[in-house]
């Protein structure tokens, strides 16, 4: 595998890692206003946002009266790109949830508690889990393996030696996986 395929299949890993960031603390903004607020849910609509990692697509939640508009979003905004850096920089950091809570709000200007922050992380650390150890389907024509080592900041541990493994599956029909 060469660097410019293992970069790509990294960075649709970012990208799917931020999409999730920001849905969830979209879900999680909504949930907030409704118990300041009162209301009720009332689905979602999509939206399209061009990050620092590419162009992701959202479920923006609304609530039953219209009265609900995420914070975090600007009206009419299509790039959001200081978002999409932050939420990787902190969930890679390791930053605490206090501390994470206190630089969003700095950063949005809208104050999260640590307690949606760590619903957030949790719901992150699944979706991470999930997309880590998902199966490749059956039939693939190729299956490429190659690993990248990286030096990373360990809280406690100070900087250590991490190995990223990937695995891309190629179909048939030629279609990446």
């Amino acid at each position: 595998m060469d660097q410019d395929t293992l970069q790509m299949i990294l960075r649709e890993a970012v990208k799917e890692t931020v999409t999730q960031v920001l849905q969830a603390l979209l879900n999680a903004d909504r949930e907030a206003f409704l118990r300041e607020h009162g209301g009720r849910k009332n689905g979602y609509y999509p939206r399209k946002l061009e990050t620092a990692f590419g162009q992701v697509e959202l479920s923006i939640p609304r609530d039953r009266e219209g009265r609900y508009y995420p914070s975090l979003l600007q009206p009419y905004a299509r790039r959001q790109v200081d978002l999409g850096e932050v939420a990787v920089a902190l969930y890679a950091a390791g930053v605490s949830q206090r501390k994470a809570a206190e630089i969003l709000s700095l950063l949005l200007g809208h104050r999260y508690s640590h307690e949606t922050l760590s619903a957030l992380t949790d719901q992150v650390l699944e979706a991470a889990g999930a997309f880590r150890t998902r199966l490749l389907p059956e039939e693939m024509a190729f299956v490429y393996l190659d690993g990248l080592s990286l030096k990373v900041f360990r809280e406690g541990e100070g900087i250590v030696r991490e190995s990223v493994y990937v695995a891309l599956g190629i179909a048939p029909n030629g279609e990446r996986r």
